[in-house]
């Protein structure tokens, strides 16, 4: 923070904690503040006046625009008898001070050592802030209250750029919106912050043009020494001073306990929730205990819950904990009800869905979105999820999950990106069931075997796959595989002739589908 000379405007900002009115004149065309007196007969160039309401007459305010004043300070109660004050004279009015020897006190203070008063100020802060921590009243109020103290727009984001709390000043309520808009991605953050472990070391303060005239202070919230979020205050350009500097510093450091009070209670929970997941998939709870436990998570009992299990798929994955967060992350930006626990390598959760929707769209819309966010961060490193049915009763949660980690099963095996729903599965639900009997390869070799020990078999045995995709469709087949109409037919008549199949009878066809199941189930590699 600086300490060098102080606008009007300034020093008022710093010194009162309620906004000052100006009655006359605009405080942004005057110059620096020279000092503050008490009585017209010690006035100079450039000098605040404190005068109080009650006495205050047209004489008084016309003596001292005759002195130069740079300033006229009414203090408390004022009723404006004067009907036209005179012209260009700067009047301001400060209806929260009533003691003129206290407010002279203060505004002295400010201009003989700024960084002792900015410091007492900044004690004030944190403490009214803090004050709201302790109670617990969460990001929101804080953020209204920082907004309050600063007279600026508050926003607080958490580590990846996520929107936690905000609050609009009164000047930009009307492009709010728009602004939180531009400012809601990790990658609108300044380059500096976005190395979180330096920004949290060095506790910087970056200043950030905005298009359209604006700019914001920004700070990161610190929680050993990495930022775990950002703080913004937000103003037009040129407006942000020594206070937003002082409230942005006082701000984060509240933000921080809050967020790793809320950080706590999450992992808390996220335990406890663990905890009965793993009770209830090992049966270790009487049914009357696991339905007072799922009520006490919040968990609503008339819902249906769907199993989600997560893992990566990768020679060198990122750790489990990693794709915990991300899952997390989803989760608290959709504000849905999920029990989360890892189990091993994996990430499993239970979702709570509508009893009557027999395709959850809400939990396969939640899986493709871990699925995004994790493509999002790394983009060369696959996730596969498999889903369960909707358990309608805390007896059905473990059929639930078993059928979860049969699709998490083949959604690896086939490569699935996409997260794949258990009634999916189709007729790989039977092949599972004898995945290890040797007649499986007896009976894929006998139908394609040939085939896949031809050369160039690999390309015909795509062709199949997308001819029985498209129902034995030539044309359609033709268009997705890119080819002509005379191509794919010689292509077929190629398998027929090398196979010696008869690709019309019904059942042929029901074969060769099956065989090509097979191998993909067992993960033979197409090489195409």
């Amino acid at each position: 923070m600086s300490t060098t000379a102080l606008s009007f405007e300034e020093l008022f900002r710093l010194v009162f904690e309620e906004p000052v009115a100006w009655l006359s004149a605009e405080s942004t065309k005057l110059g620096y503040v020279n000092w503050v007196v008490t009585t017209l007969c010690d006035v100079q160039d450039g000098d605040i006046l404190l005068l109080n309401g009650e006495q205050i007459d047209v004489d008084m305010l016309t003596q001292a625009q005759e002195s130069n004043v740079g300033c006229v300070l009414i203090l408390g109660e004022f009723e404006n008898r004067i009907e036209n004050l005179p012209e260009n004279l700067p009047v301001a009015h400060a209806a929260g001070q009533r003691n003129v020897r206290t407010t002279h006190r203060n505004l002295a203070t400010m201009l003989a050592n700024q960084r002792a008063a900015l410091m007492e100020r900044g004690v004030r802060v944190h403490a009214q802030l803090s004050q709201l921590a302790a109670e617990a009243e969460g990001l929101e109020v804080i953020a209204r209250a920082i907004a309050d103290i600063s007279g600026r727009a508050v926003l607080v984001q958490d580590k990846r750029g996520n929107l936690l709390a905000e609050h609009p000043s009164t000047d930009l309520s009307e492009i709010w919106e728009d602004v939180l808009k531009q400012l809601n991605n990790f990658e609108d953050l300044p380059e500096p912050l976005r190395d979180r472990k330096r920004a949290g070391a060095r506790a910087m303060m970056v200043i950030q043009d905005i298009p359209g005239g604006l700019a914001r202070l920004i700070t990161p919230i610190t929680v050993g020494e990495v930022a775990r979020g950002y703080l913004s205050l937000v103003g037009l350009t040129g407006e942000l001073d020594d206070l937003d500097h002082l409230v942005a510093e006082q701000g984060a450091l509240v933000c921080a306990v809050e967020m790793a009070r809320s950080k706590a209670i999450r992992e808390a929970e996220k335990r406890l929730k663990g905890d009965l997941l793993t009770a209830l998939l090992q049966e270790n709870l009487s049914p009357r205990d696991a339905r007072l436990w799922v009520q006490a998570m919040g968990l609503d009992l008339n819902q249906a819950h769907v199993a989600l299990r997560f893992a990566w798929d990768a020679p060198s994955p990122p750790s489990r904990r990693r794709l915990e967060t991300i899952v997390n992350g989803e989760i608290s930006r959709k504000g849905i009800k999920v029990i989360v626990n890892p189990m091993g390598v994996e990430v499993v959760c239970f979702i709570q869905v509508a009893p009557d929707d027999a395709r959850p769209a809400s939990a396969l819309e939640f899986g493709q979105s871990v699925s995004e966010q994790v493509y999002r961060e790394y983009p060369e490193i696959q996730v596969r999820c498999g889903m369960g049915t909707p358990a309608q009763v805390l007896s059905d949660w473990r059929v639930s999950f078993r059928q979860a980690g049969q699709a998490l099963d083949l959604a690896r095996r086939l490569g699935e990106r996409k997260p794949l729903y258990f009634p999916d599965l189709s007729v790989y639900r039977l092949l599972f069931q004898i995945e290890y009997n040797p007649e499986l390869i007896t009976f894929q070799e006998e139908t394609i075997g040939t085939l896949l020990a031809h050369d160039g078999g690999d390309e015909l045995i795509h062709t199949l796959e997308i001819f029985f995709e498209h129902n034995g469709n030539i044309t359609q087949t033709a268009e997705a595989l890119f080819i002509h109409r005379n191509t794919l037919i010689y292509r077929m008549d190629r398998i027929a002739e090398i196979t010696g199949l008869d690709l019309n009878r019904p059942e042929t066809r029901l074969a060769v589908q099956l065989a090509l199941h097979i191998r993909r189930m067992l993960g033979t590699k197409r090489g195409m």
